[in-house]
């Protein structure tokens, strides 16, 4: 594969993530005091195993960016867009399975990433005591989050998907 065709399939991809975090992230959403609880990280998550950082990291950024705006969250569209890109950060895509010792503790790593992101930016925002209530009913995100990452990677590695989404 040329590097021009390598370049446009990871763009390619990186479009196709982004809208599959962005239905992950906006069809299913619980409210909370400020803002929403959802499960669109876990297909941040699985984005960050398929893609180089800097891909991934645009996909997650604009999906979660473009569920708040289109959720009515407005507001949150810079805090996501900065705190969504850093998730993909633990991850690793180098590997050849998606669960590696890296991706098992990744999205650990990755919940304590996105709650202190929120709470930092809640803070500014609303204050602490908002932001605070927020965090205690917002941790319920990463922890599911980091259950549909598991089983989705279980079954993407079952399928060898990895293998025939890279194509190298």
């Amino acid at each position: 594969m040329t590097l021009r065709m390598k370049k446009t399939r990871d763009l390619v991809l990186t479009a196709l993530f982004a809208a599959l975090i962005f239905v992950a992230t906006y069809s299913i959403k619980m409210p909370l005091a400020q803002g929403y609880i959802h499960f669109g990280d876990a297909f941040i998550y699985i984005t960050a195993c398929l893609l180089p950082l800097p891909y991934a990291a645009v996909a997650a950024a604009f999906g979660g960016a473009l569920s708040d705006a289109l959720s009515g969250y407005a507001i949150y569209i810079i805090p996501t867009l900065i705190i969504k890109a850093l998730l993909v950060i633990p991850f690793t895509c180098k590997k050849e399975k998606l669960i590696n010792t890296r991706n098992i503790l990744a999205p650990i790593l990755a919940g304590v990433i996105g709650l202190l992101g929120y709470f930092t930016a809640e803070t500014i925002l609303y204050g602490a005591g908002t932001a605070f209530a927020n965090a205690i009913m917002g941790s319920i995100q990463p922890v599911g989050s980091l259950f549909i990452f598991y089983a989705v990677a279980y079954i993407f590695d079952k399928l060898s998907l990895k293998d025939k989404i890279n194509m190298r």
